[in-house]
């Protein structure tokens, strides 16, 4: 795209041609360039259609010649545009946090079976607030949101303002559930509670066979936990057993997984909860992705 005054339609094809060149085909790079024209002309993709042979000011081929440049060097497009849909709901992202996913989605849909009128939802690793937010937004029950990142928290304190009734949502800086007891000082969290988590689970092997996209640019501290991924699950369940007298008789814990641990996840809460009751439940995709514990 070397002149100016192209069309919309020549833009694309532009931009078509050099993200074939630097993406793998599974990552679309017809819809990645139609999701950069349509942010810089702020209107629907569907308006590209309509309007292909409609020129860009010299500004709005310049601005999208940018965003094409840098999503050539797997820039994630959800931080090019600073938002992700999840759950129906657009998120504000940055770097600083994970992108949410799709996958994610069935732990909302899992923890809002186990949530009841009298349920206190504790988010543990909350980052951009993807889960807080929408468990508070789906259930209108109450959240405690941690992260032990401020950048985090600030980035989910500004989902909450702008998506959630946020006098549902305490947010609460810290390691795992260690802001929690402290905050708490001993005081009853109420009849049930629902712990949600989010954490890292990937192993460093895993973590160096991912797309460029996440290993360059997604926050390794919030993807990787050990050799077997399950390091920071491991932290999260011996907090919990120490202070288990803290939490009422009845508690539900839902962590998400990779599929590989579809056995070794489930074993650990067993070594944690011997008496618990663990169940694994699969993504839209069929892969094991969520793990969730009933203690009583």
């Amino acid at each position: 795209m070397t002149r100016s005054n192209v069309t919309i339609f020549e833009a694309l094809a532009w931009a078509d041609d050099i993200l074939k060149k630097h993406l793998n085909p599974v990552q679309n790079p017809k819809l990645d360039a139609q999701t950069l024209l349509a942010f810089v002309l702020e209107k629907g993709t569907a308006y590209l259609f309509a309007h292909g042979d409609d020129m860009l000011s010299p500004p709005k081929e310049e601005q999208f010649r940018r965003l094409v440049e840098r999503r050539s060097q797997h820039e994630p497009v959800a931080y090019l545009l600073g938002k992700k849909e999840f759950y129906g709901r657009e998120f504000f992202v940055t770097p600083v946090t994970l992108i949410p996913r799709p996958d994610t989605e069935t732990l909302i849909d899992e923890a809002k079976k186990v949530i009841t009128n009298t349920t206190l939802i504790v988010d543990v690793g909350t980052g951009s607030g993807a889960i807080a937010v929408t468990l508070a937004c789906e259930t209108h029950r109450p959240v405690v949101a941690i992260d032990e990142s401020e950048d985090a928290l600030a980035v989910a304190k500004t989902n909450a303002i702008r998506l959630a009734p946020t006098e549902l949502i305490a947010f609460l800086g810290g390691n795992l559930l260690t802001p929690l007891f402290s905050e708490s000082n001993g005081e009853s969290l109420g009849e049930h509670v629902v712990i949600v988590a989010n954490l890292p689970y990937l192993s460093a092997r895993q973590f160096d066979a991912l797309d460029a996209d996440v290993r360059i640019f997604e926050p390794t501290r919030a993807l990787v936990s050990g050799v077997d991924g399950l390091d920071h699950y491991d932290a999260l369940f011996t907090q919990l057993m120490l202070r288990r007298h803290a939490f009422p008789q009845k508690l539900d814990v839902l962590i998400e997984i990779d599929s590989s641990q579809k056995i070794s996840a489930p074993s650990l809460m067993k070594k944690h909860f011997p008496g618990a009751a663990t169940t694994v439940i699969n993504d839209l995709t069929g892969k094991p992705r969520v793990v969730l514990a009933t203690l009583y």
